[in-house]
């Protein structure tokens, strides 16, 4: 007997809305328009010839045949996802190239490959951590991890991460017993700098401290003014991304709540009128997931400190954009 079944997409959107509870979150976990899911959930309505949301000055909430149809249906998308990797492994395994820059795979994607490795078993990672410039003409390279403004031409973009926000760190070692740590402090320590001193200069001409001498300090290539932070030898500038999971594990402190936002943002390319494979979404729907859970991570820290002061950096200064 042939089954009678409602559209898999409006099943899809209506599942993600269920477990958010919000249309505009499973717009973007399903990287589609507001519309789209709003328009979905009503053809499943119509369909099962029930309501299914209650929506509201304040957003959406479940009808009581909503939240026990989401309950049924979230287990049963997690076994068609975990029979989709089984069928997958047992193929041939699926290379995929991907070029990062150094401090994001060391500081952030390296440790969390083992749990990509497990959701997706039959992708061989090739991960190229290089400052190189790629040409996704000639190399053998599928994507790559960026920081940027995203004005980078011949490739497609997709975002990772928005609200990028730079702030001093360091070793809590480093200013253990010191009480009453103000920003023009810094003046007292060893200002770590990388590549170049003007990034200093910048946040601290965004949050107006003065008497701070920004040139002062030891230069270090890519990530490393961060891991001389955690060694104890100086205060460095990071953002979310790079220092949430040590000042989580406390190898890190943020002493001030004074951050900068910045210009770039973190991206995933691939070349410019390529088709995405389905390794290669795969691998950009998981970093998507990854860092919005840091950016939770990160968001949780703020909200059990003071509230943070943010400034903009100035026009035309902003963290280097990497060249992958």
């Amino acid at each position: 007997m042939a089954r009678r079944l409602p559209s898999l997409n409006a099943l899809k959107a209506f599942e993600a809305a269920a477990r958010h509870v919000s249309f505009t979150e499973a717009a973007g976990e399903l990287f589609v328009t507001h519309a789209a899911i709003s328009r979905h959930i009503r053809e499943l309505e119509e369909y099962l010839g029930t309501q299914l949301f209650l929506r509201t000055g304040r957003g959406v909430a479940l009808t009581e045949a909503g939240k026990r149809f989401g309950e049924q249906l979230t287990p049963l998308f997690d076994a068609l996802s975990n029979a989709s990797r089984e069928a997958a492994a047992v193929g041939a395994a699926r290379p995929l190239n991907v070029s990062v820059e150094p401090a994001i795979a060391s500081r952030w994607l390296v440790p969390r490959l083992g749990h990509f490795k497990e959701l997706h078993p039959d992708i061989e990672l090739n991960i190229d951590p290089t400052t190189r410039l790629v040409d996704f003409r000639v190399d053998e390279v599928e994507l790559g991890i960026r920081y940027g403004r995203g004005n980078w031409e011949d490739v497609e973009m997709t975002k990772l991460s928005s609200n990028v926000v730079i702030f001093p760190v360091c070793a809590p070692a480093l200013i253990a017993g010191v009480q009453n740590l103000k920003p023009e402090d810094l003046k007292n320590y060893n200002l770590l700098h990388e590549q170049r001193k003007q990034w200093w200069a910048d946040w601290l001409t965004a949050n107006g401290i003065e008497g701070v001498t920004d040139w002062k300090g030891t230069v270090f290539q890519n990530h490393l003014a961060i891991e001389a932070a955690e060694s104890g030898q100086g205060f460095a500038l990071g953002d979310q991304i790079l220092c949430t999971d040590s000042i989580v594990e406390g190898w890190l402190a943020r002493p001030f709540a004074l951050e900068m936002k910045d210009h770039g943002n973190y991206w995933i390319v691939r070349a410019k009128g390529s088709k995405e494979t389905a390794t290669a979404r795969s691998f950009r729907e998981w970093l998507t997931s990854e860092m919005a859970e840091t950016n939770k991570k990160f968001a949780a820290l703020k909200a059990s400190s003071k509230p943070a002061k943010q400034a903009v950096a100035p026009a035309g200064l902003f963290y280097p954009q990497s060249n992958h």
